[in-house]
Formats: structure tokens, C-alpha cells, sequence
């Protein structure tokens, strides 16, 4: 378990990811996960072309047969793994198609 104050100081900066706009240079379906995201799988992880820089970023709200090369999407936030009942809720930024 994290505390609140490690997640606090390792998320105090996302606010400067949120609603950024950028391409899709390539993704892949992740079929087994590591430790706490085999909840999740499949799911699909690409990177991401903003102005100055590239991101590997999750891909959500969308299925594989959606996406194409160059699409424009946008960042969001959302909850990153599983937490457990006693734990802080994690939440991190993803991208979703335009």
C-alpha cells in the first residue's frame, strides 16, 4: 500500500497532462498484465505524439478495431489499478480517441 502522501507527491503534477491533444503513433493489446492489472487485460497501451514529447499511455472507451494511425486523442483521468478496501484510490492519465 502507498500512502496518501507518496501518491500526493507523485500525482501533484497532472494537471499538466489533462485535455492535451496528440496523435497515435502505435498500440498493442495487452493480453497479461503485471502485478495488480490482470483485472484489466485485455487492454490496450500506445504511444502518443503531443507537441514535445511521446508517452506510453492506456488507451480506454474504445475497442482495437477503432483506432488509426495519426487519430487525435485526448488525455483523462481515470483510476489506475485495483485498490483495496483499506487503500487510496490511484488515478492516472489515459487517453481516449477524439
Amino acid at each position: 500500500m502507498n500512502s496518501p502522501v507518496t501518491i500526493w507527491r507523485a500525482h501533484k503534477n497532472l494537471h499538466n497532462y489533462l485535455n492535451k491533444v496528440g496523435k497515435l503513433v502505435v498500440w498493442t493489446k495487452i493480453f497479461v498484465a503485471p502485478g495488480g492489472f490482470e483485472h484489466q487485460v485485455p487492454y490496450l497501451v500506445g504511444i502518443v505524439q503531443f507537441n514535445d514529447e511521446r508517452l506510453p499511455l492506456q488507451i480506454v472507451d474504445c475497442e482495437e478495431e477503432d483506432l488509426k494511425t495519426d487519430q487525435k486523442v485526448i488525455t483523462v483521468i481515470r483510476k489506475i489499478g485495483k485498490a483495496k478496501s483499506e487503500d487510496v484510490i490511484e488515478y492516472g492519465i489515459k487517453v481516449k480517441p477524439l
